[in-house]
């Protein structure tokens, strides 16, 4: 299906929305949600009380297209229907809280709408920023380096830095080491991933994930941006190895 038809659908089916069978989901900033998606027709994915700013995820079978005057996302599946398997990935909002999911297309479902709503967040940013035990003062950003998440590495990914973060990361603080220290490894897919400390120092810091790149890099995962004075957070750089 081309943009335009795709684009021409999704206002008929905006305009048919109550007539949607609707999925309400809940979770925690840095949860994970399963999602079940049609295989014949359009999903639509709301995160309740704030707009998805990205998805990140591996190679879809899914069609994607953003609405910039909701926020919400729809997605159309456009694999072969003998081959109906799971994918992961992450959902990002302009609220700055992660989600992690798995889409698993379904060919009995018909068009469907998805709700997600993240407890434990009030509705303010800074309270948004302070809400998961999982990430402490705000919720991680992940980006690839470059279009083809450097290089063609984007395969992988995902599953490895959420393996990371689960054994090394979860709930845990992080250490009082140097800005940049790295505190484990961890390898697979062909690719390397670092668990490093990013500290606030004397004067505070904006932590950037350009500021990790280099020429083997493909992702880096930052738990927050802004780090006041002594603060630390958690940030997992992917390599190629």
């Amino acid at each position: 299906m081309n943009k335009h038809a795709l684009c021409a659908g999704m206002l008929a089916l905006s305009v048919a929305f109550p007539a949607f069978a609707e999925q309400s989901l809940s979770t925690r900033p840095n949860g994970t949600v399963k999602i079940s998606g049609s295989a014949s027709e359009v999903t639509r994915i709301s995160v309740a009380g704030d707009r998805i700013r990205r998805i990140i995820k591996d190679q879809s079978n899914f069609q994607e297209m953003n609405d910039e005057s909701t926020g919400d996302v729809f997605l159309r599946y456009g694999g072969a229907q003998d081959k109906l398997a799971p994918e992961t990935g992450y959902i990002i909002t302009e609220r700055g809280i992660t989600i992690s999911y798995e889409l698993t297309p379904k060919a009995n479902l018909g068009a469907e709408t998805v709700v997600i709503t993240v407890n434990g967040v009030s509705d303010s940013p800074a309270a948004t920023r302070a809400a998961g035990s999982a990430a402490p003062k705000a919720a991680p950003v992940f980006e690839l380096a470059g279009a083809e998440g450097g290089g063609g590495y984007s395969s992988g990914l995902v599953a490895l830095t959420r393996s990371v973060i689960n054994k090394h990361i979860g709930g845990k603080a992080a250490p009082a080491k140097s800005h940049g220290a790295v505190v484990a490894t961890e390898s697979g897919n062909g690719l390397r991933a670092r668990v490093i400390v990013a500290s606030g120092g004397n004067s505070g810091r904006y932590v950037r994930p350009q500021d990790f790149y280099n020429s083997k890099v493909v992702a880096v995962w930052v738990q927050r941006n802004a780090l006041a004075r002594n603060e630390r957070a958690w940030v997992v750089v992917v390599e190629k190895r």
